[in-house]
C-alpha cells in the first residue's frame, strides 16, 4: 500500500489521495539538516550497484592501501642499520606501495569491463524463449522481461525502423520509456488474465508450481494484514488523538473561519497565521496555527485544509450531523477509535485464517477461490462505519472488480519479484564463478606483467633501474 497517511485518531486521511503530497520522500529530505549532502550521494549513480562496488573497493586498495604499505611502521630496517641500508628499505615499502594503486586500476579497467558483458548475456539467455525453456523455471523471464532485456531490445527495434525519426534524444528516450512501460504492462495483464481464468501462471508452455503461486499470496496477504495493522491507533495514539479532537472542536469556528481564508500565495501564509495568532486570545487556536507554521512553506496550505476536513472526520466518528444540535464528546470519540480498532482486528483475523496452510493439495482452483475470499475481506461497503477508515488506503476498496484486479496484479507482481530475486543471485554467483576463473588471473597475469615495467619507466629510482644502469655504467 503506497500511501501519505496522516492520522486522526482513527479518523486517517490519506494525504497523497487528495493531491495534497507526490513526493513524500523528497518533503522528509528536505527537512533533514544534511539534505545538500543526501542529494549529492542520491545523484551518485555509479556508486550504486556492482559496479559502483568495485570502484569503492579499487578506491580503498589505490588511494588508502598504499599509504600505510608506504609508512608501516612494523617494517622497518635491522638495528644499527646504515643510511643505506635504511634508505633501501624506506624505497621497498615505496615501491610495494605503488602496486597497489596500478592493482586498482587494472580491476576497474577489467573486472568493469566483464560487467555489461555478463548482464547482456544472461538477460538474453533467460529473457529468451527459445533458449529459456531449456533452463531452471524459476529462472525464466521469456513471458515477463526484466527492465534492462526489454529496454535494449525494444530500443534496438526503434533504432531499426526507418519510420521513425526524432527530433532529439529527449524525445528519443521519451518514447522508449513510453514503449517500454507499455510492453511491461501488456505482458503483466497476459499473466493476470491467465491467472483469473486458470489460478495459475503460464511461462511460455510451462506452468508455474501451484506452491510458488500459494506463497506469494501468502505474502500479498501478509501486506494487506500489515497495512490494517498501520491503520489501528495504539494506546498512546487513543489518549493523543482523543485530547487532539477535543482541542479541534472547541476551537471549530475560529479555526474554520481563519483557515478557509489564507492567501492564495503560499510565502503569505506565515505572515498571516502570525497576525491571527496575535490577534487571538485562544490558546487552542495559537497551538494550531504555530504547529502549521511549523510546516515547511509548501505545505502549509495543504495543512490547512487538512485541518478544516477533520472536523467533519470527528463529527462523522461521533455521528454530529449539520442538521443535529448534538455536542462533540471526547469520551465518545474515544469509543468511536475503539469500535474501529475492534473492527480492524476483527478484519486482520480473518485475514490471517485466509492465508493457505495445505500446500500439499494447492491447486489452480483453490489459488482462484482463495483470491476471491481476500477479495470479500478486502472490501467495505459505501456509507459503513468502516469508510472513514479504510477509505483512500488503495489496499481496501469498495469497488469489487477493481479489487480483485489489484489483488491478481499484486500476486503477478509478486511473482515477478521472487524471480527477479532468484535471477540476481544467480548472476551475482555467475559473476563471482567468471571472477574466480577467468577475470582475476587475467588481472594477476596483466598486474605482474604491467607492475615491473610501469615503476622501471616512471620510477626507475624504486625500482632498482636506475641503480643497475649506474653500475652497468
Amino acid at each position: 500500500m503506497k500511501i501519505d497517511k496522516v492520522n486522526c485518531g482513527s479518523v486517517q486521511t490519506f494525504a497523497g489521495a487528495q493531491g495534497v503530497t507526490k513526493d513524500l520522500t523528497r518533503q522528509v529530505k528536505d527537512l533533514l539538516p544534511s539534505r545538500k549532502w543526501i542529494n549529492r550521494l542520491d545523484k551518485a549513480d555509479g556508486l550504486r550497484g556492482e559496479a559502483g562496488g568495485i570502484l569503492i573497493n579499487a578506491i580503498g586498495t589505490g588511494a588508502v592501501a598504499p599509504v600505510f604499505i608506504a609508512f608501516n611502521p612494523f617494517v622497518k630496517a635491522k638495528k644499527n642499520a646504515s643510511a643505506e641500508e635504511e634508505k633501501e628499505v624506506q624505497n621497498t615499502k615505496k615501491y610495494t606501495a605503488w602496486r597497489q594503486p596500478i592493482s586498482a586500476v587494472l580491476a576497474i579497467l577489467i573486472q568493469l569491463g566483464v560487467q555489461k558483458p555478463i548482464n547482456i548475456t544472461l538477460d538474453s539467455i533467460f529473457n529468451n524463449p527459445k533458449l529459456a525453456k531449456n533452463l531452471w523455471l524459476e529462472l525464466d523471464q521469456s513471458s515477463l522481461n526484466n527492465d534492462s532485456y526489454l529496454t535494449r531490445k525494444i530500443k534496438k527495434e526503434m533504432k531499426n525502423d526507418s519510420s521513425l525519426h526524432f527530433n532529439n534524444k529527449k524525445e528519443f528516450e521519451e518514447e522508449l520509456a513510453k514503449r517500454v512501460k507499455d510492453e511491461k504492462t501488456r505482458q503483466i495483464n497476459s499473466a493476470i488474465t491467465d491467472l483469473e481464468q486458470t489460478g495459475r501462471i503460464h511461462i511460455g508452455e510451462r506452468v508455474v508450481d501451484n506452491k510458488i503461486i500459494a506463497d506469494v499470496l501468502n505474502r500479498q496477504i501478509d501486506s494487506y494484514i500489515a497495512d490494517a495493522e498501520e491503520l489501528k491507533n495504539t494506546a498512546e495514539g487513543l489518549k493523543y488523538y482523543k485530547n487532539r479532537a477535543k482541542l479541534l472542536m472547541n476551537n471549530e469556528e475560529a479555526l474554520t473561519g481563519i483557515l478557509s481564508n489564507i492567501p492564495e500565495n503560499e510565502k503569505e501564509i506565515e505572515t498571516y497565521l502570525r497576525q491571527q495568532i496575535a490577534q487571538s486570545d485562544s490558546q487552542g487556536v495559537k497551538t494550531i496555527l504555530g504547529e502549521i507554521i511549523e510546516e515547511p512553506e509548501n505545505l502549509r496550505a495543504s495543512k490547512c485544509k487538512r485541518t478544516i476536513d477533520r472536523f467533519k472526520k470527528i463529527k462523522e466518528a461521533v455521528g454530529m450531523t449539520e442538521n443535529s444540535n448534538k455536542k462533540f464528546n471526547a469520551e465518545e470519540y474515544l469509543r468511536s477509535m475503539l469500535r474501529d480498532n475492534s473492527e480492524l482486528e476483527k478484519l486482520i483475523v480473518n485475514l490471517k485464517e485466509a492465508k493457505i496452510e495445505d500446500f500439499d493439495n494447492i491447486s489452480g482452483e483453490t489459488i482462484k477461490a482463495k483470491i476471491k475470499e481476500i477479495q470479500k475481506l478486502c472490501q467495505y461497503k459505501e456509507g459503513s462505519s468502516m469508510e472513514r477508515v479504510l477509505h483512500n488506503t488503495g489496499t481496501f476498496r469498495t469497488n469489487a472488480d477493481e479489487l480483485l484486479k489489484k489483488i491478481h496484479t499484486d500476486v503477478v507482481n509478486g511473482y515477478k519479484n521472487v524471480v527477479k530475486n532468484k535471477y540476481k543471485g544467480f548472476n551475482q554467483l555467475s559473476k563471482i564463478f567468471v571472477g574466480i576463473a577467468i577475470t582475476t588471473p587475467i588481472t594477476c597475469t596483466a598486474l605482474n606483467w604491467v607492475y615491473p615495467r610501469f615503476m622501471d619507466l616512471f620510477l626507475p629510482e624504486l625500482s632498482g633501474k636506475k641503480k643497475q644502469k649506474a653500475e652497468v655504467k
